[in-house]
């Protein structure tokens, strides 16, 4: 596996840049910090209900998405590891990509010219082999934390302008664009950025997995920027309720599509990892069998749903229950139930009115056991 091989170089390297990061680094805030928390929270939808370590992990991963983005104000090295000026790289414009070895890109380039594009894939590479060495000593908090800065990075590579050298619209007359897309929009449009989960895919080549993905995200940048031209053109501004509402009619479903393939990747890379560190496919442990045959949570009937359902599930042990429902932003819609529950069959009904449309999560939980569904309210 190909990796950064002297990474003593980046803090002396980086200090020198340092003024430009300081000017610049504002601009590299992904997704901004309402998108990071979609991407990361949303990593529980692609998780097998098996491994168990997703479910517990939701909320911290999302509560820590913008933990890299903050290391910026103090860190220097941390700013160029949230893009990289791909279309700067005269390979990839003649042939669509660029060398994955860094030290072969640096041969070829130079270490300032590397440096000062970003270093992006390199460090969602590094990042995941840290989070493999976690998962090896069974520090799951560390791993936790590690797993919430890979899905920033995972994210800022869904975000096309953090893959292009026209990152701020700076080259076509669209200056601004950065923050408009990724802050202001985002911000507005939360509530309808709804999507499903896919399945788990093991990554037999990292490099291949990240560089791949960059390049199929690559094609949005234009699509982003004609979005933001013809919105501005139909409002005669870019500031306006108007104009945003036209931005989002054009780019929703595209931007919708990064952020859910942003979330399925982070739990493909995050499940790669567990399993390279020796961990079962299925994430259950000897000692959570016992507990994980005492409960069953059930799919909400009917689903979809207007405006009520009822949950189920069955229980073989008494315990305290907590059940909890979740928007698609990770935000606590409401307890159902947080009592103690005998063995049996138990059900508990949930009201949506006053409530818009959109998928939500359930979440059961009692001691280590912990399962989550999903299920859509229709109005």
């Amino acid at each position: 596996m190909l990796r950064i091989t002297d990474k003593s170089k980046f803090p002396l390297k980086t200090k020198l840049l340092l003024p430009a990061v300081a000017i610049f680094s504002f601009l590299f805030l992904g997704w901004g910090h309402v998108g990071h928390h979609i991407i990361n929270y949303n990593t529980i939808l692609s998780a097998l209900p098996q491994l168990e370590f997703f479910d517990t992990w939701a909320d911290s991963l999302a509560d820590h998405a913008s933990d890299a983005d903050n290391r910026k104000s103090w860190d220097p090295n941390e700013a160029p590891k949230h893009f990289i000026d791909i279309d700067s790289y005269p390979e990839f414009i003649e042939s669509g990509t660029i060398p994955q070895d860094f030290d072969s890109v640096v041969a070829v380039h130079g270490y300032s010219f590397v440096l000062d594009k970003g270093i992006l894939p390199w460090a969602i590479i590094n990042t995941a082999d840290s989070l493999e060495a976690a998962f090896e000593i069974n520090d799951m908090h560390k791993a936790m934390l590690i797993a919430a800065d890979l899905g920033h990075y995972i994210a800022d590579g869904h975000m096309p302008l953090h893959i292009t050298k026209n990152y701020n619209g700076q080259n076509t007359g669209q200056t601004g664009v950065h923050s408009r897309y990724e802050s202001n929009l985002i911000e507005d449009f939360q509530n309808q950025i709804i999507y499903d989960g896919d399945s788990l895919q093991y990554i037999d080549n990292l490099p291949d997995f990240v560089f791949n993905m960059i390049y199929d995200n690559y094609q949005y940048v234009d699509s982003v920027l004609y979005a933001d031209s013809a919105a501005q053109a139909f409002a005669g501004n870019h500031n306006s309720t108007a104009y945003y509402n036209k931005f989002w009619e054009i780019a929703g479903n595209f931007t919708i599509g990064l952020f859910k393939k942003a979330s399925n990747r982070l739990a493909c890379v995050i499940y790669t990892e567990w399993i390279n560190a020796g961990g079962s496919p299925t994430g259950i442990s000897n000692e959570d069998k016992v507990s994980l045959s005492d409960f069953q949570l059930n799919q909400n009937y009917p689903n979809p749903f207007n405006p009520t359902t009822k949950i189920s599930w069955h229980t073989s042990i008494g315990s305290r229950q907590i059940l909890k429902v979740y928007n698609m932003l990770g935000q606590e819609v409401i307890t159902l139930i947080d009592r103690y529950e005998p063995a049996g069959n138990h059900e508990a009904e949930f009201d949506g009115k006053g409530l818009p449309s959109g998928m939500f999560i359930y979440k059961l939980q009692s001691g280590s056991y912990s399962s989550v569904k999903k299920m859509i309210l229709i109005k």
